[in-house]
């Protein structure tokens, strides 16, 4: 009975160390891991498809998933790396004079390494965070409409934006909402032109994401 009374006093106080810790709004140091999704809302994207001309493409709302790994030190600074994948249905395509409504959809997986500036403000439960990084992007894109049918990948380097608010909720556990831009040099893919033959179709990216991730410090 004492040592399982020990045992409970010693679990009560860690909890209690901890919880006081988050409440007082303490930032952990070490490495992490970072799980995040939310919805990725593309940016109307000038096209030029050859053997047709220029167009534009626009996009359905979309959505995006990912994971980081990273180090945090003196309680601000955090470096990472960070892979994501995010997919948008086409709304429309206009190229030339030919116009596709709805068939097909475009993917973007990212691999990036960033940098964080965290904000600790003492006794205060959540913490601003500004940041960003460059790396590469892998697009792929899959339509199949009447007069163009795209299936390919094309690899570009990519950067992004962020700026976010960081909640530790327990002693090694964070919760983060954030905003991302990130924007890519212009993809291009294999094409299809029905009755033109093969082509390539060159576009425009930029996205804007809301996301959430959980991160466990170690």
């Amino acid at each position: 009975m004492r040592r399982a009374a020990c045992v409970c006093l010693g679990l009560a106080l860690c909890i209690g160390v901890a919880s006081r810790r988050a409440a007082a709004g303490g930032l952990e140091n070490g490495v992490y891991l970072e799980l995040e999704g939310g919805g990725s809302f593309w940016d109307d994207a000038n096209v030029s498809v050859s053997r047709i001309g220029s167009g534009k493409v626009k996009f359905e709302d979309g959505w995006t998933a990912g994971g980081a790994i990273g180090f945090r030190a003196f309680d601000m600074l955090r470096l990472e790396a960070h892979g994501s994948f995010r997919r948008a249905d086409l709304d429309s395509v206009h190229a030339g004079s030919i116009s596709v409504s709805g068939q097909g959809w475009a993917g973007s997986a990212a691999f990036l390494g960033n940098a964080f500036f965290d904000v600790p403000i003492p006794f205060f439960p959540v913490h601003p965070y500004v940041g960003g990084g460059a790396g590469v992007a892998i697009f792929s894109a899959d339509t199949n409409g009447n007069s163009i049918h795209v299936n390919g990948d094309d690899t570009k380097f990519a950067w992004n934006a962020i700026g976010g608010i960081l909640w530790p909720v327990f002693s090694h556990l964070e919760l983060d909402a954030h905003y991302r831009y990130i924007k890519s040099d212009d993809p291009t893919v294999d094409a299809k032109v029905f009755g033109l033959g093969d082509g390539k179709v060159k576009a425009e990216f930029s996205a804007h994401e809301v996301v959430g991730a959980l991160r466990v410090v170690f």
